[in-house]
């Protein structure tokens, strides 16, 4: 619900501050005194368009701010959270327009700044403001397809079609997806099958890489290997002085000593372990010398293998390890595409059955709609007759959404679905008996609209809290005892939630559970607007006023004083 209202320099209000409670509120005062200000203020909330034009002559910045209390409204603080936006746990939230004179405004959400779309988008969670030029809802196939689907109660089955449609169309993604790739394999299979054939013919693996690398390396530089360990040989066991023969020396020389000192005995222990060191380093050189016989055929084999492994690499632009992985992954492509044809003709099967679970469901719902339009026609005639408007007739028209490129097949009718299904439904109308049915938004006029649209809305209102509603004079038009009805509808529709109603009628008037008066004044010759709650004889004086009781002097008030009493005892306000 909206708390408070707090509006600075904007067109003729200085700094008004106004307060409000639940249920039906009545908005009055003199024509021109600023009731369309109240008005204007609350749209610009809802995310209406700001005029710099408003801003108060002289001031650089209009404010409008207001504070709502969403603690019985867990959907639109969930809402709000969607947004990035926060609602502390007070449930409060202020919603801030700035109109500047130079420069763009802006516009704020508990302190934080924000933009323009959020407001257009989640304002009218907030508000909700009817007037006589605001009916163009009541034209839309939206408005009469929710109105109806709500008051059917179709929430199940219009989740039942958006399953299936949303399963429809991943199988036409996917079907898509599948047919592209077959049409683009078509293409490549024969590459495709080449590069596997020329892979798998290779018969490439990480382990002969590197042993490939290490023959070659010794074949290559044989000759040299060969003489650096022939020359090796020599030094350490095989030559005049080699060095077997002179640590033997060493330890000839030194043994008979090493009893007479533990070092020496030590160095002693240290030559007999490089003795027997080079001694198997020779044995293993000549072992090495005796095995390396390489037939250079055979080192011909390992160079051309080589030279297949740095071709493959250098075609494909992979590595040995790259060049396995995508052997395996052609093979599953080639695989793939020879069963194309099969997964496809599933995919079509799946559709076609997709297809017709979806029209099922699209079904399910026009008769739905159809079966129960006239009766929630007869109860919206029955509850918005009274309002002046006797003779009216009402009809919700279901009409097929016909398209000859449409994915379903309704009643032997080609026609375009959505997630609300496959139908245009139009709230068609007459104002008096034998005339055509036409759309409401053409056959009635704008006060007739208004009272149409709160009809609908009251028929509509179940459990849920609903946001603050403002008609602006949704009275106009209508005498005093034809307005009585309206203000009823209103107060009826003010028990979920806040109502602020602007009239000029005392009738209307009286049932409110709340009266303001809007009102100018001068102040050192500037005129502002101020907005008053009226209680008691103040109340009592305004609707005297509005029955035409505000006379010249000396002129007696007491009739209209009498009847004031009388409508706000009948409309319960005393």
């Amino acid at each position: 619900m909206l708390r408070e209202l707090r509006v600075t320099n904007l067109a003729l209000v200085d700094d008004l501050v106004i307060e409000f409670s639940r249920g039906l509120t009545m908005l009055t005062g003199e024509t021109g005194a600023g009731k369309s200000l109240i008005a204007g203020s609350l749209n610009l909330l809802a995310g209406g368009k700001g005029d710099k034009s408003l801003i108060r002559q002289g001031e650089d910045l209009a404010v409008v701010e207001g504070v709502f209390d969403l603690g019985d409204r867990p959907e639109d603080r969930s809402a709000f959270a969607e947004a990035g936006l926060r609602v502390g746990s007070d449930g409060l939230l202020i919603m801030r327009r700035e109109l500047k004179r130079e420069g763009r405004g802006r516009v704020l959400i508990n302190g934080l700044l924000s933009s323009l779309a959020i407001f257009e988008r989640l304002g009218p969670r907030l508000l909700s403001i009817q007037s006589q030029d605001q009916q163009r809802l009541l034209g839309q196939s939206s408005f009469a397809r929710d109105f109806l689907d709500s008051a059917i109660g179709l929430d199940e089955e219009l989740e039942a079609l958006r399953r299936n449609l949303g399963q429809f169309k991943d199988l036409q993604r996917e079907l898509l997806d599948r047919t592209t790739e077959q049409n683009f394999a078509d293409q490549q299979l024969e590459m495709w099958e080449f590069q596997w054939r020329e892979l798998n013919e290779a018969q490439l693996s990480l382990e002969e890489e590197e042993d490939l690398k290490e023959k070659l390396a010794l074949g290559r530089n044989m000759r040299g290997l060969m003489d650096s360990a022939t020359s090796s040989i020599e030094e350490l066991v095989q030559g005049d002085n080699n060095a077997r023969v002179l640590l033997a020396r060493s330890i000839a020389s030194l043994e008979p000593l090493s009893g007479t000192s533990r070092k020496l005995n030590d160095l002693v222990s240290l030559l007999k372990d490089a003795e027997a060191l080079v001694t198997e380093a020779g044995s293993d050189l000549e072992r090495f010398t005796d095995s390396v016989n390489i037939d250079p055929a055979r080192l011909d084999e390992w160079e051309q293998r080589q030279h297949l492994y740095s071709q493959l690499q250098r075609k494909f632009g992979r590595d040995v390890e790259a060049l396995i992985i995508l052997q395996t992954s052609l093979k599953e492509r080639i695989e793939r595409q020879k069963n194309s044809q099969t997964d496809i003709s599933q995919l079509k099967e799946d559709l076609e059955n997709s297809r017709l679970k979806m029209a099922e469901a699209a079904l399910i719902l026009r008769r739905k709609r159809i079966d129960s339009s006239r009766v929630w026609s007869l109860k919206a005639e029955e509850i918005i007759r009274p309002l002046a408007l006797p003779e009216l007739g009402l009809e919700f028209e279901v009409q097929p959404l016909l398209d000859p490129d449409g994915d379903v097949e309704l009643e032997d009718q080609t026609c375009r679905i959505s997630e609300f299904g496959c139908d245009r439904i139009i709230l068609k109308g007459r104002t008096n008996r034998g005339e055509a049915w036409n759309p409401v938004a053409e056959v009635a006029s704008g006060g007739e609209k208004s009272r149409i649209f709160l009809g609908l809305s009251v028929l509509s209102a179940g459990e849920e809290v609903s946001p603050l509603q403002l008609y602006d004079e949704i009275d106009a038009g209508l005498g005093m005892d034809n307005a009585v009805p309206v203000a009823r509808l209103l107060r009826q529709l003010a028990r979920q939630g806040q109502v602020l109603c602007i009239t000029h009628l005392p009738t209307v008037a009286s049932m409110g559970e709340s009266h303001m008066k809007v009102e100018k004044t001068v102040d050192e010759g500037r005129t502002s607007v101020t907005v008053n709650s009226l209680l008691g004889q103040a109340r009592v004086d305004e609707l005297a006023r509005l029955l035409g009781g505000q006379q010249g002097a000396g002129e007696n008030r007491d009739p209209q004083v009498a009847y004031a009493r009388q409508l706000l005892a009948e409309g319960g306000g005393l």
